[in-house]
Formats: structure tokens, C-alpha cells, sequence
């Protein structure tokens, strides 16, 4: 213990470890402690600020998510960070800026090299943000490509990660309007992290939102109130944010739900 508090090298893995442990407890401020003892240790740590501008983001803090996300160098290609710097600006409905961030750092990338679970994500990230500017046919393109990366030849399968990439997987098929292959995607992905307690809140929380883009109104809605309350499940300000909730705005049960407050 003395060495993790001691040693830079380990910096990150105080942040992962101790800071995600209380983030996915839902015990925010002291998952903010574990970020800031990291960042006194090693400042320029990016993970630690990504990490730190996430639990922000989750409670709401937009501006304080904001200031972390500043500090960190701007040809930072950490996945964290980027994530970070990405959800930012989806929650502050700058699609542009996340269209930006989400290609500069997969144009960081080797030539050819294939896409881990994380870039994945960025891709289909992007491919959102161009759909909800219009760009209809640049959205398809990343989608595509997402589907490509994920499954590269006819007979590929996806098995759970550590990332979720059977849900991200899931949100590709919904983003070319694939509603039977997301719906099926999206609930094999909840089977497949059953015993997950920290990636099945994700698969759900993925479910509910393609159930709420093709119109099932009331099965998003009746998840809502667990992943509210499950560990490693959303918060009020990820209803509030997040355009993936954007067609259930006008209903009255989302409303109330996301005017809540949480403890």
C-alpha cells in the first residue's frame, strides 16, 4: 500500500482501481478523493484527470468536468481522456467538438491496424454525433465501419470485454437503423454480462436507450428506475444529458425521472 501511494508508476493504477471502485458504488466524493490523491502525486497523469472529469460528468458538474478536461494536452491520445473529452461535449450537444476529438484520435492510429474495444466505441460515437448534425450519410459510413471492425468477416462473433463492445455492437446495428439486429444485439448483450455487476448496468442502460430509438417507449421507461439505483448504472444527469434519452423527452414518466434527485 505504502508503494501505491508512493510510486508515479503506479498512478494509474491507484486512479483505476480505487477511484472506479467508488465511482461504480456511487460513492462520488470519494471516488473524487482517490482522482485528486493520484493527480498530487502525478499531475500530468491523463487517465487520472479522464477519470476525475468523468465522475464530474456523472454528477452533473459539467463546468468542473470542464476545467479537468482543460488541462490535459491537446495531442493527449489517452482513452480516458478522450472519452472524456468526448462525452463532454455530447452532453453539452457540441457535436462538432465530438466529431473532432473522436477523429483525431482514431487518425492517430497505425494504418490498417484494427480497432480495439475503446476506438470502437469512438467510432460509433462519431458516427452519433454526425447523424444528429444531419450528415446522414457520413453517420452510415462510421456505423459501418464500427460494424466492420467489430465483426470483419461473415462468420465473426463477439464474446463479452471488459468494454462492452457486445453492447457498442448493438449500437452500431441501431445507428443503420437495424432494429431487429440491435434489439437482439442489445438484450444478448445484457445475457452475456449477467454475472457482471459492472458491465450489465452498461449492456441495460444501452438496451433501454435502442428500445427508446425505435419507439418502445414503455420498456425504456420501466428500466429507468433500476439503473438509477443499481451500482455502475446512470445517474439523473446522464437522463438529463445524454441525447440517447432525447425521444423520451416529452414523456411524462421520463420527465419525472429525470427531475428526481438522487441521494
Amino acid at each position: 500500500k505504502k508503494a501505491l501511494e508512493l510510486d508515479p508508476r503506479n498512478v494509474n493504477l491507484l486512479a483505476s482501481i480505487g477511484a472506479e471502485f467508488y465511482f461504480y458504488l456511487r460513492r462520488f466524493d470519494e471516488a473524487l478523493a482517490f482522482d485528486d490523491r493520484a493527480l498530487q502525486i502525478a499531475p500530468d497523469v491523463a487517465s487520472a484527470r479522464g477519470n476525475k472529469a468523468a465522475v464530474f460528468q456523472i454528477m452533473g458538474r459539467l463546468e468542473d468536468a470542464a476545467r479537468e478536461l482543460a488541462q490535459i494536452p491537446a495531442d493527449e491520445m489517452d482513452e480516458w481522456a478522450n472519452e472524456g473529452r468526448i462525452v463532454q461535449a455530447i452532453y453539452e450537444r457540441r457535436y462538432d467538438e465530438a466529431i473532432k476529438v473522436a477523429e483525431r484520435k482514431l487518425n492517430s492510429l497505425p494504418p490498417g491496424q484494427a480497432l480495439d474495444s475503446y476506438n470502437d466505441l469512438f467510432l460509433v460515437q462519431l458516427g452519433q454525433c454526425q447523424e444528429w448534425l444531419g450528415r446522414k450519410d457520413e453517420a452510415r459510413r462510421a456505423y459501418e465501419r464500427a460494424l466492420h471492425e467489430i465483426l470483419p468477416t461473415p462468420g465473426s462473433t463477439v464474446g463479452p470485454d471488459a468494454n462492452g463492445l457486445p453492447s457498442t455492437l448493438a449500437l452500431a446495428y441501431a445507428g443503420l437503423g437495424e432494429k431487429e439486429k440491435a434489439l437482439e444485439q442489445a438484450r444478448r448483450a445484457v445475457k452475456d454480462y449477467d454475472n457482471d455487476a459492472v458491465a450489465k448496468p452498461w449492456a441495460e442502460t444501452v438496451l433501454a436507450q435502442i428500445q427508446a430509438r425505435f419507439g418502445d417507449f414503455d420498456s425504456a421507461i420501466a428500466a429507468i428506475p433500476h439503473l438509477l439505483e443499481v451500482p455502475a448504472g446512470i445517474t439523473v444527469a446522464n437522463l438529463r444529458f445524454d441525447p440517447l434519452w432525447d425521444p423520451l423527452r416529452k414523456d411524462p414518466r421520463f420527465q419525472k425521472l429525470s427531475q428526481e434527485k438522487q441521494p
